[in-house]
């Protein structure tokens, strides 16, 4: 029941957003790209909230919030911020969703959200597929992913990702990601956060 009420308010809460331009005007958890992760929460609580999966190259520092009473929809929120950033500009914003034993559940979720997407996003450039995931060097963690990238190069994405049983047995969960995120966080993932 839980799984279907959050297909729900993510489609809804999708279809409010009417033909976008701008990623900055899209929330998730109240949050958007541009905003200050200090609007939210004091530096002590950001510094506490340090991701434990980091880039290799570490331009971009993550955090990850997780079971917050104040989350709506997300079970864990996510947010990468520039290394040096007093201001914690947030530059990528992802909300997760988690499914145990359950990935078709995942996959049938990342179809409903990308249908509701595309209208949102109908002039943006997509693209949609299944690769490993670079964080996992054996190979065997499948990501399925649906992208739409503006005009200005920012972007948003819907991915399933299904971690190998060696990462599910050191905790990782199945999980659905909605990212929203700027072009030079883009360029960076693509290009250099695995060197």
């Amino acid at each position: 029941m839980r799984i279907f009420l959050s297909i729900l308010i993510l489609i809804f809460s999708l279809q409010s957003w009417t033909k976008a331009d701008d990623i900055r005007d899209f929330q998730i958890e109240e949050m958007s790209v541009g905003d200050s992760l200090l609007d939210f929460f004091s530096e002590e609580e950001i510094k506490k909230k340090i991701s434990g999966a980091q880039y290799p190259n570490k331009e971009f520092i993550l955090y990850y919030f997780k079971n917050l009473s104040s989350f709506k929809t997300y079970e864990a929120v996510t947010v990468a911020v520039k290394a040096n950033d007093k201001n914690y500009i947030i530059h990528d914003l992802g909300g997760s969703i988690y499914f145990k034993n359950n990935f078709d559940e995942c996959l049938s979720m990342l179809k409903e959200i990308s249908v509701e997407m595309k209208k949102t996003f109908s002039n943006a450039r997509t693209g949609a597929g299944k690769a490993n995931h670079p964080m996992d060097k054996s190979g065997k963690t499948i990501q399925h992913y649906h992208i739409f990238e503006l005009e200005t190069g920012d972007n948003s994405q819907v991915v399933c990702l299904n971690y190998s049983n060696e990462l599910e047995n050191q905790g990782h969960t199945d999980e659905l990601n909605l990212t929203l995120g700027t072009s030079e966080y883009g360029e960076f993932v693509t290009n250099r956060a695995y060197n």
